[in-house]
């Protein structure tokens, strides 16, 4: 970020980072389960933003924040993720993924497509974004199906505001189902929007939560690979102008930075390089960066925008997170 950047951000940040303090004050002088710091952020944000707060000064920042400095968080997480703790039964959840990515792909052409009469290439669009990576998958697949501006917005702005909601609701179904930590990290992995809301939704249950969670998701994103060559062969009648080597950077796309950190940092813990100390140190500054994102995130959410969204996008995305999360429930039983 260059100077002029950083001084037209500032504000923003500066404005969710004092916002995040006083929540992290105010939570350190409290105890509850109710609600945690991520779920009071995310809330203080929304309602600064749909009761007309006058925050203009502020929406670059903010825009910032809710991306950037979020990504960075999520980074920072694989500091405290020892693998070999995690990966007991990682054939098992590898299985999962596949089947959870099949389906949802499945539902969005059969239900948005062939039922709901949504076009091919935004059903496509909210498939990929719900069953892999949120807007990241979208941006890759968008070119190499030419989606137009129109499909990719809808695909996703609706998806991202229910995936949103997720972050709310989801948390409701340990109690409901009597899901343990474990089950719950699975459930949410598979079935929430994107990376930053995975963890946001998982983290307000425990620590194991959002790590199972973090790394289910993050297996969805490195799927994403496979499943552009699959769309390129389906679309290719449509796209046989689309250059070969176009289409290699678009694949090349689909590991973003921070996942790559996240990576790095988490092999860097599990070959004892970092400290289990360290690790737990950075993430206790993730988490507060979580906080900062999800002012900022709640801050760029219009409830009004949910009245306008499209129904037959809405009615086939719910699909996809319903079947997600019973896939989620009814698998984690079972390892």
């Amino acid at each position: 970020m260059n100077k002029k950047n950083l001084i037209a951000n500032s504000p923003g940040i500066l404005f969710c980072g004092i916002l995040a303090i006083v929540i992290h004050f105010i939570f350190t002088q409290i105890e509850t389960k109710v609600i945690d710091t991520l779920l009071t952020g995310l809330v203080i944000g929304v309602i600064l933003k749909n009761f007309k707060v006058p925050l203009a000064r502020f929406e670059k920042g903010v825009k910032f924040s809710g991306k950037h400095i979020l990504e960075f968080a999520v980074m920072l997480m694989g500091a405290s993720i020892f693998l070999p703790d995690l990966f007991d039964n990682g054939f098992k959840i590898f299985i999962i993924i596949v089947i959870g990515i099949t389906g949802s792909m499945l539902i969005s052409y059969i239900v948005g497509h062939k039922l709901l009469n949504l076009d091919k290439k935004l059903a496509t669009l909210v498939g990929v974004g719900n069953s892999i990576c949120g807007n990241s998958a979208v941006a890759v697949v968008a070119p190499i199906i030419k989606a137009n501006s129109t499909q990719i917005g809808a695909a996703i702005g609706i998806s991202a505001i229910l995936g949103a909601t997720q972050i709310i609701l989801l948390p409701l179904l340990v109690p409901i189902f009597g899901l343990e930590d474990f089950q719950y990290g699975i459930v949410a992995g598979l079935s929430v929007y994107a990376v930053a809301q995975v963890v946001a939704a998982s983290s307000i249950v425990s620590p194991l939560s959002a790590d199972v969670a973090t790394l289910v998701k993050l297996t969805r994103v490195i799927l994403l690979a496979p499943l552009v060559l699959v769309l390129r062969f389906f679309f290719k009648s449509e796209n046989e102008d689309l250059k070969e080597n176009n289409s290699l950077k678009n694949i090349l796309k689909f590991l973003p930075w921070f996942v790559i950190g996240f990576i790095i940092l988490s092999i860097l813990r599990s070959t004892k390089i970092l400290s289990e100390d360290i690790g737990l140190d950075i993430r206790s500054f993730a988490r507060f960066l979580f906080v900062l994102s999800m002012v900022a995130i709640g801050l760029t959410v219009d409830l009004k925008e949910i009245a306008k969204v499209g129904p037959k996008v809405v009615i086939t995305i719910i699909l996809i997170i319903i079947f997600m999360i019973t896939l989620g429930i009814i698998s984690s039983n079972f390892i």
